[in-house]
């Protein structure tokens, strides 16, 4: 595996450890190629020269045995039985054994053309019948074509016996040979064993000899080579010297760097969120702020005397009494104009502290918080909500601990709590209210099975201003706010819903505190 750190830290880089231990690999792994490529070509051509010897030597054996068997036999006899007839299979067994004397032939077989052995110096083994298709090199020869195969000592041959040492089966075509005009033609084939006893030990040698030859040659042009190469370490090192103070006082300044980069990237960050925030206030900003505060004292007086007047009205009985039938309608009306006048200026103070609300930017208060505590709290506080709706709760077993601010959550919790309760106003549907703890996150769940939200309002739900309430009934202010609590905590809110009628999902993601997971 190449080492990188070393590569660029050439200090700690030793030429000369490397080129020797690369030269030593590269020897041997020649050496062992070599020592094994050369064996292999002697051995093919160890076998080569002793098929052509076996060729030459059954052309001879063959010419003998039609010569002096053969002709003779069948101008006497005038037909070849050898499975009856003893003398006919001595006199063969005799021509054999007198050419093969001295020669390194372990066996040999005569096989018909059906495969049966007729003739083999091992008698035992007459009478034997190879089945055809089983033996392809026997097939081969049957067909006029020779074929032969390397048996190495510990395997078995086409008869099932042990191999005791290599030897080479060689399967011939066997012809009654041309006499007088006529052509040869054949009549059987014959099989011999050579002994390649002698093959290992050579295939031996040529191996220590090509390894012994290319070590050595390699060794040579290896110190050859050490001496180019321990001269130009010794230069590489005195120029290397040279650049590690260079190099050091330059890796210093990109730390250093790096560093002022890092702290100049999250201002930049922070200062984008600040900016992205501030563009969308920018329309309302100062003008809500302005015109709140305007607005507030007007209301503030008319809410007080509207208060007055009902107050007034409780302690001035019969003031409709003594009037004419139509001053008295117009009297009975009274309450009821002034309690309206007071709960429609009470919804416009709502809608301007929602208003500012949005637009005061108030530092949160950041501490160890555990999610599933703060879901309680936020149900206790807004238990009037519940009324007849069913509200489940699934969470985790397991404490969630994030850093954060636990009003600015129990705000977004209410807020999504509250959202769920009037989406189920009318279908009566649950609401499940889930946290899930994941290896580096947890997650909230507010999901319900009321009216739903289309798809095409998904991208806006959480843009300020914008609602799916009927007028009158919210102000679009609410996610919003609750987006920017979730960005400020470095998290993130989400909104899926399939449809009007199939209820909605808000998942809240938010960060375990460090140790967590």
């Amino acid at each position: 595996m190449i080492n990188f750190h070393k590569i660029f830290h050439p200090e700690k880089f030793n030429l000369l450890l490397y080129y020797t231990i690369t030269s030593f690999v590269a020897i041997a792994g020649m050496s062992l190629v070599v020592g094994w490529i050369f064996p292999r070509m002697e051995s093919k051509e160890l076998v080569n020269r002793s098929e052509k010897y076996a060729h030459q030597f059954i052309s001879h054996l063959n010419y003998e045995i039609y010569k002096d068997f053969l002709l003779p036999t069948l101008q006497s006899d005038k037909r070849i039985d050898l499975e009856n007839n003893k003398n006919q299979l001595k006199k063969l067994d005799r021509i054999v054994r007198e050419n093969l004397y001295g020669l390194r032939i372990k066996k040999l077989y005569l096989y018909d053309f059906e495969g049966h052995i007729i003739y083999s110096t091992i008698p035992e083994h007459i009478g034997f019948t190879l089945d055809r298709g089983i033996n392809k090199n026997l097939d081969s020869a049957i067909r006029g074509k020779p074929a032969s195969v390397l048996r190495l000592a510990g395997t078995i041959d086409s008869k099932g016996m042990d191999v005791v040492e290599t030897l080479l089966e060689s399967y011939y075509p066997f012809y009654d040979m041309e006499m007088e005009g006529r052509k040869k033609k054949q009549i059987g084939v014959l099989e011999i064993y050579q002994d390649m006893s002698d093959l290992k030990r050579q295939i031996t040698k040529v191996r220590e000899k090509a390894i012994i030859m290319t070590g050595s040659a390699m060794g040579i042009l290896f110190f050859a080579l050490f001496l180019i190469v321990f001269k130009a370490a010794r230069i590489i090192n005195m120029k290397t010297l040279q650049l590690i103070d260079s190099r050091n006082s330059l890796e210093q300044k990109v730390e250093e760097r790096t560093f002022e980069i890092r702290e100049a990237y999250k201002e930049l960050q922070l200062t984008q969120r600040k900016l992205i925030q501030n563009e969308k206030l920018a329309s309302i900003g100062t003008l809500t702020a302005g015109l709140a505060h305007e607005i507030n004292n007007p209301l503030a007086s008319i809410a007080s005397c509207a208060e007055g007047l009902i107050e007034r009205l409780k302690i001035t009985p019969g003031y409709t009494e003594r009037k004419n039938p139509a001053e008295k309608a117009a009297l009975e009306v009274f309450p009821e104009y002034l309690k309206i006048i007071c709960d429609e200026t009470y919804r416009c103070k709502t809608i301007i502290s929602n208003l500012l609300n949005f637009s005061r930017h108030s530092a949160p208060a950041f501490e160890r918080i555990d999610v599933n505590q703060v879901v309680h709290d936020t149900l206790s506080v807004g238990q009037y909500q519940k009324r007849d709706h069913k509200i489940q709760l699934h969470l985790s077993p397991e404490a969630c601990e994030v850093i954060g601010d636990p009003q600015q959550l129990k705000q977004v919790f209410l807020n999504l709590l509250i959202n769920s309760l009037h989406a189920t106003e009318e279908s009566g549907g649950g609401i499940l209210i889930s946290t899930i703890k994941k290896p580096t996150v947890m997650q909230v769940v507010f999901q319900d099975a009321g009216v739903g939200i289309k798809r095409e309002h998904l991208d806006k739900i959480f843009d300020p201003f914008f609602t799916t309430k009927a007028t009158g009934k919210g102000t679009g202010l609410g996610l919003a706010i609750c987006y920017g609590i979730i960005d400020v905590h470095n998290g993130r809110i989400e909104a899926f819903s399939e449809g009007p009628g199939t209820g909605a999902t808000f998942t809240i993601t938010l960060p375990l505190s460090i140790g967590e997971g």
